[in-house]
């Protein structure tokens, strides 16, 4: 019999959840129109606002610290992470809640965040890998304002897209689970984008909200899904400011694993409840 090095007992959770990562991805790659789209959709804000703000620059030196290269380089990297931090799962639990399909997982050996997490990781690995021609488009179309200005790719950036993916898939697992209490979420979910398209600096940075709203930012979880890791990268921050980021970023991690394990628990019992 063949051995594969997952063959081995301690390793075969491992196995389980590798087998159902290539489900999933190969599942994702039958829809690589539609991610392609979405991406589009993604890229276009990331184009026009550099446009906007080169405009606005009108002869001056920077605004809010920005030369007009950093701004550019600003909007490359939040589109560039974006395609790997930024979880949208709450809508697929909403349809399989809604559509009785979350009992198949129920009498699997497999938790059901597992399963949710092996599925955006194959849909963000295959946009990661869509997205290179649009990078290499983006490039082109903003090349005499790149310049490289000893950018930080050290390990607490890193850490930082790795903890901001985990929190917005903890966020979004989470909202996703408030289908198994109410029939119509669709309203709650497009609630959360409204405060997150600008507190998670995806608009436009942070520093050019009005010094409350950035105050508030810092407090908030969105900013730590995706500005937190660019603001490290490009030298924003002070080493103070960056303990305090990863101590807020800590917080609500936990906070939101913690609603997703309970609202899980409550949710489930009210879900076999109904009989949904």
């Amino acid at each position: 019999m063949q051995r594969t090095i997952f063959s081995h007992a301690p390793l075969r959770p491992l196995r389980t959840w590798w087998t159902v990562f290539q489900v999933f991805l190969q599942d994702n790659l039958t829809y690589r129109s539609q991610a392609l789209i979405w991406m589009m959709t993604d890229t276009v804000p990331a184009v026009i606002m550099p446009l906007v703000w080169l405009a606005a620059y009108n002869g001056r030196p920077t605004i809010q610290g920005f030369a007009p290269p950093d701004l550019v380089v600003y909007y490359l990297a939040v589109l560039t992470l974006s395609n790997f931090m930024l979880c949208h799962i709450m809508w697929d639990i909403a349809t399989e809640v809604r559509e009785g399909r979350l009992s198949i997982y129920l009498t699997r050996p497999f938790s059901y965040a597992a399963f949710q997490y092996a599925g955006n990781l194959s849909w963000r690995m295959m946009r990661m890998v869509l997205f290179v021609p649009v990078f290499l488009l983006w490039l082109l179309v903003f090349r005499r304002y790149l310049e490289w200005r000893g950018y930080d790719l050290g390990p607490f950036f890193w850490m930082a897209v790795l903890g901001g993916h985990a929190l917005s898939f903890a966020i979004s697992y989470a909202l996703g689970l408030l289908a198994l209490f109410f029939t119509e979420v669709r309203n709650i979910f497009l609630f959360y984008y409204m405060p997150f398209g600008f507190f998670s600096g995806q608009m436009v940075p942070l520093s050019f909200l009005p010094e409350w709203a950035h105050a508030l930012a810092r407090w908030l979880p969105f900013r730590y899904t995706l500005a937190f890791p660019v603001e490290l990268l490009m030298h924003q921050l002070s080493p103070g400011e960056v303990t305090a980021g990863f101590t807020v970023l800590g917080g609500w991690l936990v906070v939101a694993t913690a609603a997703g394990l309970l609202l899980w628990r409550v949710g489930l019992r009210h879900y076999e409840g109904v009989g949904m």
